[in-house]
Protein backbone atom coordinates (compact mmCIF):
# COMPACT_ATOMS: atom_id res chain seq x y z
CA UNK A 1 0.00 0.00 0.00
CA UNK A 2 1.59 3.32 -1.02
CA UNK A 3 0.54 6.45 0.88
CA UNK A 4 1.53 10.19 0.86
CA UNK A 5 3.32 9.99 3.32
CA UNK A 6 6.06 7.22 1.55
CA UNK A 7 7.42 9.98 -0.96
CA UNK A 8 8.87 11.66 1.98
CA UNK A 9 10.80 8.59 3.79
CA UNK A 10 7.41 7.21 6.19
CA UNK A 11 6.70 3.35 5.06
CA UNK A 12 3.18 2.88 4.88
CA UNK A 13 2.32 -0.68 7.11
CA UNK A 14 -0.55 -3.24 5.72
CA UNK A 15 -2.83 -3.98 8.28
CA UNK A 16 -2.31 -7.28 7.66
CA UNK A 17 0.90 -6.66 8.42
CA UNK A 18 0.38 -6.02 12.28
CA UNK A 19 0.04 -8.49 15.14
CA UNK A 20 -2.36 -11.27 15.84
CA UNK A 21 -3.57 -9.86 18.85
CA UNK A 22 -6.24 -11.83 19.42
CA UNK A 23 -3.35 -15.09 20.07
CA UNK A 24 -0.99 -12.95 21.72
CA UNK A 25 -2.68 -10.61 23.64
CA UNK A 26 -3.71 -12.01 27.39
CA UNK A 27 0.13 -12.92 26.96
CA UNK A 28 1.23 -9.92 26.56
CA UNK A 29 -0.42 -7.96 28.96
CA UNK A 30 0.44 -11.01 32.07
CA UNK A 31 3.98 -10.06 30.74
CA UNK A 32 4.04 -6.35 30.81
CA UNK A 33 1.78 -6.93 34.77
CA UNK A 34 4.36 -8.98 35.83
CA UNK A 35 7.20 -5.94 35.50
CA UNK A 36 4.70 -3.19 36.42
CA UNK A 37 2.14 -4.53 38.81
CA UNK A 38 0.14 -1.14 38.66
CA UNK A 39 -0.23 -1.54 34.69
CA UNK A 40 -3.87 -1.23 35.47
CA UNK A 41 -3.63 2.32 34.98
CA UNK A 42 -1.20 2.96 32.32
CA UNK A 43 -0.16 6.24 33.63
CA UNK A 44 1.46 5.02 36.56
CA UNK A 45 3.65 2.48 33.76
CA UNK A 46 7.17 4.39 34.72
CA UNK A 47 11.09 3.51 33.76
CA UNK A 48 12.01 0.11 35.22
CA UNK A 49 15.63 -0.98 34.87
CA UNK A 50 15.46 -4.13 33.34
CA UNK A 51 13.58 -3.42 29.98
CA UNK A 52 16.11 -6.14 28.05
CA UNK A 53 14.59 -8.62 30.36
CA UNK A 54 10.90 -7.67 29.44
CA UNK A 55 11.69 -6.90 26.01
CA UNK A 56 12.66 -10.87 25.65
CA UNK A 57 10.36 -11.94 27.53
CA UNK A 58 7.51 -10.29 25.17
CA UNK A 59 8.99 -11.66 21.96
CA UNK A 60 9.37 -14.91 23.72
CA UNK A 61 5.52 -14.87 23.97
CA UNK A 62 4.59 -12.71 21.18
CA UNK A 63 6.64 -13.74 17.98
CA UNK A 64 3.80 -12.24 15.66
CA UNK A 65 4.89 -8.91 18.05
CA UNK A 66 8.48 -9.47 17.61
CA UNK A 67 8.44 -9.80 13.30
CA UNK A 68 6.38 -7.27 13.25
CA UNK A 69 8.52 -4.52 15.33
CA UNK A 70 11.68 -5.88 13.22
CA UNK A 71 9.58 -4.80 10.41
CA UNK A 72 8.47 -1.91 11.45
CA UNK A 73 12.02 -0.58 12.36
CA UNK A 74 13.61 -2.23 9.16
CA UNK A 75 11.94 0.44 7.82
CA UNK A 76 14.00 3.07 9.10
CA UNK A 77 17.06 1.50 9.49
CA UNK A 78 16.72 0.95 5.61
CA UNK A 79 17.32 4.78 5.25
CA UNK A 80 13.71 5.89 5.73
CA UNK A 81 12.81 8.56 9.05
CA UNK A 82 9.98 6.96 9.73
CA UNK A 83 6.93 4.21 9.86
CA UNK A 84 3.29 5.10 9.94
CA UNK A 85 0.35 1.79 10.36
CA UNK A 86 -3.13 3.24 9.27
CA UNK A 87 -5.17 0.91 11.62
CA UNK A 88 -3.24 -1.44 14.33
CA UNK A 89 -6.32 -3.07 15.03
CA UNK A 90 -6.81 -2.77 18.54
CA UNK A 91 -9.86 -0.89 18.49
CA UNK A 92 -12.17 -3.72 20.16
CA UNK A 93 -9.79 -3.21 23.22
CA UNK A 94 -10.70 -1.07 26.33
CA UNK A 95 -8.00 2.37 26.31
CA UNK A 96 -6.19 0.69 29.14
CA UNK A 97 -5.09 -2.55 27.27
CA UNK A 98 -4.96 -0.76 23.92
CA UNK A 99 -2.53 1.71 25.77
CA UNK A 100 -0.23 -1.23 27.63
CA UNK A 101 -0.14 -3.44 23.90
CA UNK A 102 1.17 0.05 22.51
CA UNK A 103 4.03 0.12 25.29
CA UNK A 104 4.75 -3.80 24.78
CA UNK A 105 5.34 -2.96 21.42
CA UNK A 106 7.47 -0.04 21.94
CA UNK A 107 9.52 -1.78 24.53
CA UNK A 108 10.46 -4.37 21.65
CA UNK A 109 12.23 -1.23 20.05
CA UNK A 110 13.96 0.51 22.62
CA UNK A 111 13.86 1.77 26.35
CA UNK A 112 10.73 3.76 27.00
CA UNK A 113 12.04 7.13 28.93
CA UNK A 114 10.05 8.79 31.60
CA UNK A 115 8.23 11.97 29.92
CA UNK A 116 8.00 14.23 33.05
CA UNK A 117 10.30 14.62 35.90
CA UNK A 118 7.18 14.77 38.57
CA UNK A 119 5.04 11.75 37.72
CA UNK A 120 7.84 10.23 35.68
CA UNK A 121 5.08 8.87 33.12
CA UNK A 122 6.06 6.67 30.34
CA UNK A 123 2.76 7.06 28.48
CA UNK A 124 1.96 10.47 27.83
CA UNK A 125 -1.51 12.07 27.31
CA UNK A 126 -1.50 14.42 23.97
CA UNK A 127 -4.27 16.02 24.84
CA UNK A 128 -5.06 20.00 25.29
CA UNK A 129 -5.07 20.57 29.36
CA UNK A 130 -5.33 24.03 31.47
CA UNK A 131 -2.01 26.02 32.96
CA UNK A 132 -1.06 28.55 35.04
CA UNK A 133 -0.09 31.77 33.50
CA UNK A 134 3.56 31.72 34.10
CA UNK A 135 3.78 27.81 32.81
CA UNK A 136 5.76 27.52 29.47
CA UNK A 137 3.58 24.65 28.02
CA UNK A 138 4.84 21.96 25.27
CA UNK A 139 3.02 21.62 21.99
CA UNK A 140 1.15 18.54 23.49
CA UNK A 141 -0.29 20.42 25.96
CA UNK A 142 -2.22 22.79 23.76
CA UNK A 143 -4.78 22.63 20.85
CA UNK A 144 -2.39 25.60 18.83
CA UNK A 145 -0.52 24.47 15.87
CA UNK A 146 2.61 22.48 16.19
CA UNK A 147 4.90 24.52 14.03
CA UNK A 148 7.99 21.80 12.60
CA UNK A 149 9.87 20.59 15.57
CA UNK A 150 12.05 17.10 16.68
CA UNK A 151 10.65 16.08 20.29
CA UNK A 152 12.72 16.56 23.42
CA UNK A 153 14.97 19.26 21.69
CA UNK A 154 15.28 20.59 25.04
CA UNK A 155 17.28 17.78 26.69
CA UNK A 156 21.00 17.52 26.05
CA UNK A 157 20.67 13.36 24.05
CA UNK A 158 16.71 13.55 22.34
CA UNK A 159 15.41 10.28 22.26
CA UNK A 160 15.90 8.37 19.20
CA UNK A 161 12.37 7.14 18.19
CA UNK A 162 8.79 8.25 19.51
CA UNK A 163 5.40 6.47 18.74
CA UNK A 164 2.22 8.32 18.49
CA UNK A 165 -0.91 6.15 18.74
CA UNK A 166 -4.35 7.58 17.71
CA UNK A 167 -7.01 7.17 20.82
CA UNK A 168 -9.50 9.56 19.72
CA UNK A 169 -8.81 11.89 16.30
CA UNK A 170 -10.35 15.32 16.17
CA UNK A 171 -13.65 15.07 15.16
CA UNK A 172 -12.87 18.78 13.26
CA UNK A 173 -10.39 16.99 11.32
CA UNK A 174 -7.56 18.97 12.19
CA UNK A 175 -4.40 18.12 14.17
CA UNK A 176 -3.08 16.75 10.78
CA UNK A 177 0.84 15.68 11.30
CA UNK A 178 3.37 17.16 8.59
CA UNK A 179 6.48 14.99 8.35
CA UNK A 180 9.81 16.16 7.06
CA UNK A 181 13.18 14.31 6.43
CA UNK A 182 15.74 16.64 7.38
CA UNK A 183 18.40 15.23 5.56
CA UNK A 184 16.19 16.20 2.30
CA UNK A 185 15.74 19.56 3.55
CA UNK A 186 19.18 20.18 3.82
CA UNK A 187 20.16 18.89 0.45
CA UNK A 188 17.48 21.32 -0.66
CA UNK A 189 18.45 24.23 1.04
CA UNK A 190 21.98 23.02 -0.76
CA UNK A 191 21.00 23.29 -3.71
CA UNK A 192 19.13 26.80 -3.42
CA UNK A 193 22.70 28.03 -3.37
CA UNK A 194 21.61 28.35 0.69
CA UNK A 195 24.34 26.45 1.96
CA UNK A 196 25.78 29.38 4.73
CA UNK A 197 22.35 28.96 6.65
CA UNK A 198 23.44 25.42 7.38
CA UNK A 199 27.32 26.14 8.08
CA UNK A 200 25.93 29.12 10.29
CA UNK A 201 23.85 26.18 11.93
CA UNK A 202 25.77 23.61 12.29
CA UNK A 203 27.92 22.93 15.86
CA UNK A 204 26.81 26.94 16.78
CA UNK A 205 25.78 25.83 20.42
CA UNK A 206 22.07 27.89 20.90
CA UNK A 207 19.92 27.58 23.90
CA UNK A 208 16.66 25.56 23.84
CA UNK A 209 14.62 26.15 27.07
CA UNK A 210 13.13 23.41 28.59
CA UNK A 211 9.27 23.61 28.65
CA UNK A 212 7.81 23.53 32.29
CA UNK A 213 6.79 20.53 32.56
CA UNK A 214 10.50 19.18 31.75
CA UNK A 215 12.71 20.36 33.67
CA UNK A 216 14.18 18.47 36.18
CA UNK A 217 14.05 20.63 38.86
CA UNK A 218 10.20 21.05 39.32
CA UNK A 219 10.95 24.76 40.75
CA UNK A 220 8.82 26.95 39.30
CA UNK A 221 11.55 29.52 39.14
CA UNK A 222 13.56 27.77 37.40
CA UNK A 223 14.39 28.33 34.09
CA UNK A 224 16.69 25.80 32.13
CA UNK A 225 17.73 25.33 28.68
CA UNK A 226 20.11 22.90 26.52
CA UNK A 227 22.81 24.35 24.94
CA UNK A 228 23.51 22.64 21.58
CA UNK A 229 23.89 22.72 17.93
CA UNK A 230 20.86 22.48 15.66
CA UNK A 231 22.89 20.65 13.26
CA UNK A 232 25.80 18.12 14.41
CA UNK A 233 27.47 14.90 14.16
CA UNK A 234 25.39 13.81 17.37
CA UNK A 235 21.84 14.13 15.39
CA UNK A 236 21.02 15.00 11.78
CA UNK A 237 18.64 17.73 13.31
CA UNK A 238 17.70 19.16 16.29
CA UNK A 239 14.64 22.05 16.33
CA UNK A 240 12.02 24.04 17.68
CA UNK A 241 11.76 27.30 17.19
CA UNK A 242 9.59 28.82 19.91
CA UNK A 243 11.95 27.07 22.67
CA UNK A 244 14.71 28.51 21.21
CA UNK A 245 13.36 31.94 21.10
CA UNK A 246 12.36 31.74 24.30
CA UNK A 247 15.99 30.07 25.31
CA UNK A 248 17.65 33.11 23.19
CA UNK A 249 15.65 35.76 25.72
CA UNK A 250 16.97 34.24 28.98
CA UNK A 251 20.07 33.62 27.95
CA UNK A 252 21.47 35.88 25.34
CA UNK A 253 24.53 35.82 25.50
CA UNK A 254 24.37 32.83 22.91
CA UNK A 255 22.66 34.94 20.07
CA UNK A 256 23.75 37.64 17.68
CA UNK A 257 22.65 39.01 14.65
CA UNK A 258 24.34 36.02 12.21
CA UNK A 259 22.35 33.38 14.55
CA UNK A 260 19.36 35.66 14.29
CA UNK A 261 19.32 35.73 10.12
CA UNK A 262 20.28 32.16 9.85
CA UNK A 263 17.35 31.24 11.95
CA UNK A 264 15.12 33.81 10.41
CA UNK A 265 16.10 32.16 6.97
CA UNK A 266 15.91 28.77 8.26
CA UNK A 267 12.52 28.86 8.84
CA UNK A 268 11.46 30.29 6.12
CA UNK A 269 12.78 27.70 4.21
CA UNK A 270 10.76 25.25 6.96
CA UNK A 271 7.29 26.98 6.10
CA UNK A 272 8.01 26.79 1.83
CA UNK A 273 9.43 23.41 2.17
CA UNK A 274 8.37 20.86 -0.60
CA UNK A 275 9.93 17.66 0.98
CA UNK A 276 7.24 17.42 3.76
CA UNK A 277 3.63 15.45 3.58
CA UNK A 278 0.88 15.57 5.81
CA UNK A 279 -1.51 13.24 6.61
CA UNK A 280 -4.76 12.90 9.40
CA UNK A 281 -3.72 10.04 11.46
CA UNK A 282 -7.41 8.54 12.15
CA UNK A 283 -8.60 6.44 14.94
CA UNK A 284 -6.07 3.52 16.00
CA UNK A 285 -3.15 4.44 13.40
CA UNK A 286 0.28 4.73 14.46
CA UNK A 287 3.03 6.93 13.58
CA UNK A 288 6.78 5.74 14.26
CA UNK A 289 9.66 8.12 14.20
CA UNK A 290 13.07 8.75 13.83
CA UNK A 291 13.69 11.76 16.34
CA UNK A 292 17.22 12.27 14.75
CA UNK A 293 16.14 12.46 11.46
CA UNK A 294 13.09 13.76 11.26
CA UNK A 295 10.92 17.40 11.32
CA UNK A 296 7.24 17.08 12.33
CA UNK A 297 4.50 19.26 12.63
CA UNK A 298 0.55 19.70 13.47
CA UNK A 299 -1.99 21.56 12.48
CA UNK A 300 -4.34 23.16 15.25
CA UNK A 301 -7.70 21.82 16.38
CA UNK A 302 -10.66 22.90 18.18
CA UNK A 303 -12.36 19.61 19.19
CA UNK A 304 -10.41 19.30 22.80
CA UNK A 305 -11.40 15.36 23.27
CA UNK A 306 -8.80 14.79 20.77
CA UNK A 307 -6.29 12.18 22.32
CA UNK A 308 -2.78 10.58 21.36
CA UNK A 309 -0.64 8.48 23.48
CA UNK A 310 3.13 9.12 23.04
CA UNK A 311 6.04 6.94 23.96
CA UNK A 312 9.61 8.12 23.74
CA UNK A 313 12.52 5.63 23.28
CA UNK A 314 16.06 5.74 23.43
CA UNK A 315 18.32 2.84 21.70
CA UNK A 316 21.75 1.85 23.01
CA UNK A 317 23.68 4.25 20.41
CA UNK A 318 26.98 5.67 20.85
CA UNK A 319 26.30 9.03 21.03
CA UNK A 320 29.68 11.57 20.14
CA UNK A 321 28.80 14.73 22.31
CA UNK A 322 26.49 14.85 25.27
CA UNK A 323 25.24 18.97 25.61
CA UNK A 324 25.18 20.89 28.88
CA UNK A 325 21.93 21.82 30.45
CA UNK A 326 21.69 25.28 32.31
CA UNK A 327 19.71 26.67 34.98
CA UNK A 328 19.10 30.26 36.19
CA UNK A 329 16.99 31.99 38.57
CA UNK A 330 16.11 34.93 37.59
CA UNK A 331 13.07 37.17 36.21
CA UNK A 332 13.34 37.22 32.11
CA UNK A 333 15.75 39.90 30.47
CA UNK A 334 14.28 42.13 27.81
CA UNK A 335 13.26 40.09 24.94
CA UNK A 336 16.78 39.61 22.67
CA UNK A 337 16.36 42.95 20.24
CA UNK A 338 17.38 41.24 16.99
CA UNK A 339 14.21 38.69 17.44
CA UNK A 340 11.67 39.49 14.90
Amino acid sequence: MRNVLDPVGVSTMDSYLVPRWAAEWKRIIDVVKGYHPYADNYAAITPIPDIPSLRDDLRSVAPSLADFTDRLESHISAGGCGAFVPELCLSDFDDNTRACLVYALAVCIGDPTQTDHKNRRVIWDVTPRKTETDYFPTFSEHDQEAAFHTDAQYYPVPEKYFALYVMKPASCYGGRSTVCDARALRHAIEAKNKRWIIEELHQRLLPFRVPSAFTTTQDSQDIQATIAPIFSDATSIRYRRDTLLDGLRYFPEYGDSDIVKALDAFDFELKNIKVAAEVFMPKDSLMFIDNHTALHARTAFVDRSRHLLRIRLQKDENIPIKYEMLTVKKLPTEAYDLIA
